[in-house]
């Protein structure tokens, strides 16, 4: 696996997890042009996404995950229906919710207009992450911020100014008892 990440307190934090192949930006003129099989775009960023297209293999994946909220750079679409077209690349998008929300049995009856049997889901893929948590299966050190919920602003402005070096951020409701109602 390699993981692509123009930032390097993000690369480090991957890099800390055991992911040994981390990189700036996508390798173009590497050994691993035209062998990569998939591609998860994670970042919504148009040069991401046609660097990805550029990169697979012939009949390759790439799966857009990242939202593009907003343009930032001035690739054509031409650029990019170009790599996709002459590359002969499947590109996805809100491949998320292909995955059934909840997992159910099945039935015959509903065979016709299309069924959800799959034993993995959205709802059972957090419950499996949640339960691994618990377990201390997914080393966390150094990922995770646990902050207590009484100063949301401040811990927002900390996530504006982007002065949390951690990824993830937990609320941390356990000694919390609530806003004192009283002195309001």
């Amino acid at each position: 696996m390699t993981v692509v990440d123009p930032d390097p307190l993000r690369r480090a934090q991957l890099a800390s997890c055991g992911i040994s192949d981390c990189r700036e930006r996508v390798p173009l003129q590497s050994s691993l042009q035209g062998q990569v099989a998939l591609v998860l775009d994670c970042s919504g960023h148009e040069g991401a996404v046609l660097d990805a297209c550029r990169i697979v293999r012939r009949l390759g994946e790439v799966v857009l995950v990242g939202v593009p909220w907003r343009k930032l750079t001035e690739i054509s679409a031409h650029e990019l229906l170009n790599a996709v077209f002459f590359n002969l690349v499947t590109l996805r998008s809100g491949w998320e919710w292909e995955l059934p929300v909840h997992a159910r049995a099945f039935e015959w009856e509903e065979l016709l207009g299309g069924y959800n049997n799959a034993r993995h889901s959205v709802f059972g893929g957090f419950a499996r992450a949640l339960d691994w948590l618990a377990e201390g299966r997914i080393e966390l050190g150094g990922l995770l911020r646990r902050v207590p919920p009484t100063d949301p602003a401040s811990l927002y402005a900390e996530i504006a100014a982007r002065r949390i070096e951690e990824p993830f951020i937990v609320l941390d409701w356990t000694d919390f008892d609530g806003p004192d109602l009283k002195s309001s």
